[in-house]
């Protein structure tokens, strides 16, 4: 397949994507594993398990008289998720007969701040997150700059992609690089490929981000000065993109995107 046919294929596709290292088995078993979370855009959401047990617990809270989409069922979702996960470590740590004392729970403590550091302290990490408050703030002033008249529709819906994943690809390279971390630590093969789909996820994410800001750049009803910072911005997701293929390597699998425009 050619790159400017992949290129069609991942700015339009949301939601579940399949890494190209990833065999279809594992894929479809794991689907919720691969995704973005725009459920609503989704073609795959009826196969998923993770979607399906969402729309049976907002069912769960309409009859309890909870809207689904408030502060209180987003903490109530957390929690039931929190106790699901207790209760099935547990049942493993039972069943392999492990014992965790205070002081193996210090270490795994004073490890994961450590981590933590590490990831905080990257150039990669510090990078995207930099990239995510510029790609925030041009949001706002685009809302800003259309406060006393309607949003043009030719920029609606990219105005929305930017909106989505404008925090969620800083989020995945910092799941990325601190999955990167653990991986090296590992004294045995990880086989799971945490880092490199994080990695992928955000990718494909700035694939859409740029996608979206081309289109926002080439319309005529958004003010020059805009138009600046959007063309200041398109040049370090190219980049951006770039170091992520080559660190994760994943670029031998398809060429998406040239690492320049």
């Amino acid at each position: 397949m050619s790159s400017s046919l992949i290129n069609k294929v991942l700015v339009r596709q949301f939601g579940a994507i399949k890494p190209p290292w990833i065999d279809k088995e594992t894929f479809y078993k794991l689907i919720f594993n691969f995704c973005d979370r725009w459920c609503e855009r989704c073609k795959l959401s009826r196969i998923c398990r993770l979607y399906q047990k969402e729309k049976e617990r907002e069912k769960r809270f309409i009859k309890q008289g909870i809207d689904p989409k408030s502060t209180k069922a987003m903490f109530l979702s957390i929690c039931e998720s929190l106790e699901e996960a207790k209760r099935l470590l547990e049942n493993d740590m039972k069943r392999f007969k492990i014992k965790i004392t205070e002081e193996d729970y210090k270490k795994f403590e004073a490890d994961e701040e450590r981590k933590d550091r590490l990831v905080k302290n990257n150039r990669l990490t510090q990078i995207a997150t930099k990239l995510s408050y510029s790609l925030v703030k041009l949001v706002e002033d685009i809302h800003y700059y259309f406060l006393e008249e309607e949003i043009p529709e030719e920029i609606k819906g990219s105005l929305e992609i930017l909106t989505y994943y404008m925090h969620f690809f800083s989020v995945k390279i910092r799941r990325a690089v601190f999955s990167e971390i653990e991986e090296g630590e590992m004294k045995y093969e990880d086989i799971t490929f945490d880092s490199k789909n994080s990695a992928f996820l955000s990718y494909v994410a700035i694939v859409k981000i740029i996608n979206a800001l081309e289109n926002i750049n080439n319309s005529k009803k958004i003010h020059f000065k805009i138009k600046q910072k959007v063309k200041k911005i398109i040049p370090l997701f190219y980049h951006l993109n770039a170091v992520l293929k080559e660190r994760f390597k994943f670029g031998n699998f398809f060429n998406i995107y040239p690492a320049t425009p």
